[in-house]
Protein backbone atom coordinates (compact mmCIF):
# COMPACT_ATOMS: atom_id res chain seq x y z
CA UNK A 1 0.00 0.00 0.00
CA UNK A 2 1.26 3.48 -0.87
CA UNK A 3 2.61 5.36 2.14
CA UNK A 4 1.17 8.73 3.15
CA UNK A 5 3.52 11.50 4.30
CA UNK A 6 2.57 13.76 7.19
CA UNK A 7 4.57 17.00 7.53
CA UNK A 8 4.75 18.67 10.93
CA UNK A 9 5.11 22.44 10.62
CA UNK A 10 5.68 24.62 7.58
CA UNK A 11 8.44 26.84 6.20
CA UNK A 12 9.91 28.00 2.92
CA UNK A 13 11.40 24.56 2.29
CA UNK A 14 7.97 22.93 2.20
CA UNK A 15 8.09 22.88 -1.61
CA UNK A 16 11.33 20.86 -1.47
CA UNK A 17 9.63 18.33 0.79
CA UNK A 18 6.66 18.15 -1.59
CA UNK A 19 9.03 17.63 -4.52
CA UNK A 20 10.91 14.87 -2.71
CA UNK A 21 7.65 13.15 -1.76
CA UNK A 22 6.46 13.20 -5.37
CA UNK A 23 9.80 11.81 -6.58
CA UNK A 24 9.50 8.99 -4.03
CA UNK A 25 5.88 8.21 -5.01
CA UNK A 26 4.55 9.26 -1.61
CA UNK A 27 1.20 10.91 -1.20
CA UNK A 28 1.18 13.90 1.16
CA UNK A 29 -1.80 13.43 3.42
CA UNK A 30 -1.50 16.20 6.01
CA UNK A 31 0.36 19.33 7.03
CA UNK A 32 0.10 19.68 10.80
CA UNK A 33 0.65 23.20 12.15
CA UNK A 34 2.09 23.77 15.61
CA UNK A 35 2.30 27.58 15.31
CA UNK A 36 0.37 30.24 13.38
CA UNK A 37 1.82 30.74 9.92
CA UNK A 38 4.18 33.71 9.60
CA UNK A 39 4.59 35.05 6.06
CA UNK A 40 7.42 37.47 5.32
CA UNK A 41 7.38 40.12 2.63
CA UNK A 42 9.00 37.84 0.03
CA UNK A 43 7.66 34.51 1.24
CA UNK A 44 4.95 32.41 -0.34
CA UNK A 45 1.98 31.29 1.71
CA UNK A 46 1.18 27.73 2.65
CA UNK A 47 -2.00 28.07 0.59
CA UNK A 48 0.07 28.96 -2.51
CA UNK A 49 2.33 25.95 -2.02
CA UNK A 50 -0.62 23.64 -1.50
CA UNK A 51 -2.20 24.96 -4.68
CA UNK A 52 0.99 24.11 -6.58
CA UNK A 53 1.03 20.64 -5.10
CA UNK A 54 -2.60 20.17 -6.11
CA UNK A 55 -1.54 20.04 -9.77
CA UNK A 56 0.01 16.63 -9.03
CA UNK A 57 -2.70 15.11 -6.85
CA UNK A 58 -5.01 15.68 -3.92
CA UNK A 59 -4.27 18.76 -1.79
CA UNK A 60 -3.12 17.72 1.70
CA UNK A 61 -5.33 18.39 4.69
CA UNK A 62 -4.13 21.19 6.98
CA UNK A 63 -4.90 20.83 10.67
CA UNK A 64 -3.58 22.06 14.03
CA UNK A 65 -1.38 19.86 16.17
CA UNK A 66 -4.12 19.53 18.80
CA UNK A 67 -6.38 17.81 16.23
CA UNK A 68 -3.82 15.37 14.84
CA UNK A 69 -4.29 11.64 15.41
CA UNK A 70 -1.72 9.18 13.97
CA UNK A 71 -3.10 6.71 11.42
CA UNK A 72 -1.88 3.48 9.87
CA UNK A 73 0.42 3.63 6.86
CA UNK A 74 1.69 7.15 7.63
CA UNK A 75 5.31 8.32 7.67
CA UNK A 76 6.43 11.57 9.29
CA UNK A 77 8.87 14.40 8.61
CA UNK A 78 9.48 17.89 10.02
CA UNK A 79 8.66 20.95 7.89
CA UNK A 80 10.62 23.84 9.47
CA UNK A 81 14.41 24.13 9.49
CA UNK A 82 14.53 27.05 11.94
CA UNK A 83 15.39 26.55 15.65
CA UNK A 84 11.71 25.69 16.26
CA UNK A 85 12.52 22.35 14.57
CA UNK A 86 13.99 20.82 17.72
CA UNK A 87 11.15 22.07 19.91
CA UNK A 88 8.57 20.70 17.50
CA UNK A 89 10.27 17.29 17.27
CA UNK A 90 10.30 16.98 21.06
CA UNK A 91 6.64 17.98 21.33
CA UNK A 92 5.50 15.56 18.62
CA UNK A 93 7.39 12.67 20.20
CA UNK A 94 6.09 13.57 23.66
CA UNK A 95 2.49 13.53 22.44
CA UNK A 96 2.52 10.67 19.95
CA UNK A 97 5.74 8.63 20.44
CA UNK A 98 6.14 8.34 16.67
CA UNK A 99 9.28 7.66 14.64
CA UNK A 100 10.24 10.10 11.89
CA UNK A 101 11.12 8.82 8.42
CA UNK A 102 14.26 9.48 6.40
CA UNK A 103 13.39 11.27 3.17
CA UNK A 104 16.02 11.07 0.40
CA UNK A 105 15.47 12.35 -3.12
CA UNK A 106 16.06 9.58 -5.69
CA UNK A 107 18.60 11.75 -7.55
CA UNK A 108 20.76 12.02 -4.41
CA UNK A 109 23.56 9.57 -3.69
CA UNK A 110 23.99 8.28 -0.16
CA UNK A 111 26.94 5.93 0.26
CA UNK A 112 26.01 2.54 1.73
CA UNK A 113 28.85 3.25 4.17
CA UNK A 114 27.15 6.43 5.43
CA UNK A 115 24.53 6.57 8.18
CA UNK A 116 21.43 8.76 8.43
CA UNK A 117 19.55 9.39 11.66
CA UNK A 118 15.83 9.64 12.19
CA UNK A 119 14.06 12.41 10.28
CA UNK A 120 16.99 13.26 7.98
CA UNK A 121 16.13 14.95 4.67
CA UNK A 122 18.49 14.78 1.66
CA UNK A 123 17.55 16.89 -1.35
CA UNK A 124 17.98 16.43 -5.08
CA UNK A 125 21.49 15.87 -6.50
CA UNK A 126 23.21 15.84 -3.12
CA UNK A 127 26.03 13.41 -2.28
CA UNK A 128 26.66 11.91 1.15
CA UNK A 129 30.12 10.33 1.19
CA UNK A 130 31.27 7.05 2.75
CA UNK A 131 31.60 7.07 6.51
CA UNK A 132 29.56 10.28 6.86
CA UNK A 133 27.19 10.32 9.84
CA UNK A 134 24.13 12.58 9.88
CA UNK A 135 22.38 12.72 13.24
CA UNK A 136 18.62 13.04 13.72
CA UNK A 137 16.72 15.69 11.76
CA UNK A 138 19.64 17.03 9.73
CA UNK A 139 18.31 18.85 6.67
CA UNK A 140 20.49 18.64 3.55
CA UNK A 141 19.17 20.79 0.73
CA UNK A 142 19.76 20.47 -3.04
CA UNK A 143 23.17 19.97 -4.64
CA UNK A 144 25.16 19.54 -1.42
CA UNK A 145 28.33 17.44 -1.08
CA UNK A 146 29.29 16.01 2.30
CA UNK A 147 32.72 14.43 2.33
CA UNK A 148 33.83 11.09 3.69
CA UNK A 149 33.73 10.51 7.45
CA UNK A 150 32.19 13.90 8.24
CA UNK A 151 29.76 13.93 11.17
CA UNK A 152 26.88 16.41 11.36
CA UNK A 153 24.96 16.99 14.60
CA UNK A 154 21.21 16.86 14.97
CA UNK A 155 18.99 19.68 13.67
CA UNK A 156 21.74 21.19 11.51
CA UNK A 157 20.80 22.50 8.09
CA UNK A 158 23.05 22.49 5.04
CA UNK A 159 21.85 24.90 2.39
CA UNK A 160 21.93 24.43 -1.43
CA UNK A 161 25.25 24.10 -3.20
CA UNK A 162 27.39 23.75 -0.07
CA UNK A 163 30.53 21.63 -0.10
CA UNK A 164 31.75 20.07 3.15
CA UNK A 165 35.15 18.40 3.14
CA UNK A 166 35.84 15.05 4.74
CA UNK A 167 36.82 14.15 8.29
CA UNK A 168 35.04 17.14 9.82
CA UNK A 169 32.79 17.43 12.85
CA UNK A 170 29.82 19.78 12.47
CA UNK A 171 27.90 20.42 15.70
CA UNK A 172 24.23 20.44 16.58
CA UNK A 173 21.98 23.16 15.20
CA UNK A 174 24.57 24.49 12.74
CA UNK A 175 23.55 26.37 9.59
CA UNK A 176 25.82 26.19 6.52
CA UNK A 177 24.68 28.89 4.11
CA UNK A 178 24.09 28.64 0.37
CA UNK A 179 27.22 27.84 -1.60
CA UNK A 180 29.57 27.75 1.39
CA UNK A 181 32.71 25.62 1.30
CA UNK A 182 34.35 23.98 4.33
CA UNK A 183 37.77 22.42 3.91
CA UNK A 184 38.42 19.03 5.46
CA UNK A 185 39.25 18.20 9.10
CA UNK A 186 37.33 21.10 10.63
CA UNK A 187 35.39 21.36 13.88
CA UNK A 188 32.33 23.62 13.83
CA UNK A 189 30.69 24.30 17.20
CA UNK A 190 27.01 23.90 18.05
CA UNK A 191 24.63 26.60 16.75
CA UNK A 192 27.28 28.22 14.55
CA UNK A 193 26.21 29.95 11.33
CA UNK A 194 28.35 29.82 8.19
CA UNK A 195 27.39 32.66 5.86
CA UNK A 196 26.41 32.13 2.23
CA UNK A 197 29.41 31.72 -0.05
CA UNK A 198 31.89 31.61 2.81
CA UNK A 199 35.09 29.58 2.55
CA UNK A 200 35.90 28.11 5.95
CA UNK A 201 39.56 27.20 6.45
CA UNK A 202 39.73 27.05 10.27
CA UNK A 203 37.63 25.73 13.14
CA UNK A 204 34.50 27.70 14.05
CA UNK A 205 33.48 28.32 17.66
CA UNK A 206 30.08 27.62 19.17
CA UNK A 207 27.26 30.12 18.47
CA UNK A 208 29.12 32.49 16.17
CA UNK A 209 28.50 33.85 12.66
CA UNK A 210 31.39 33.63 10.20
CA UNK A 211 31.38 35.17 6.71
CA UNK A 212 33.69 35.86 3.81
CA UNK A 213 36.65 34.34 1.96
CA UNK A 214 38.36 33.14 4.02
CA UNK A 215 35.58 33.06 6.61
CA UNK A 216 36.10 35.36 9.59
CA UNK A 217 34.23 36.04 12.82
CA UNK A 218 31.33 38.45 12.32
CA UNK A 219 29.39 38.30 15.58
CA UNK A 220 28.47 36.21 18.58
CA UNK A 221 24.97 34.74 18.20
CA UNK A 222 24.49 33.91 21.89
CA UNK A 223 24.81 37.48 23.17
Amino acid sequence: MKKSLVIFGTSNILSDIFDCAIANHLSVAKVVLHLPEEVGERDRTLADRLQDFGTTGAIPEVLPLDEFIPADNEVYILGPTTPTRAVLAAEVQRRFAITFTKLVHPTAYVSPLASLGEGVFVGANSVIGPGAKLADHVFVNRGVTIGHDTCIGSFSRIQPGSNLGGLSHIGRGVTVGIGATLIERLVVGDDAFIGAGAVVTADVATSVLVVGIPAKFKKNLSA
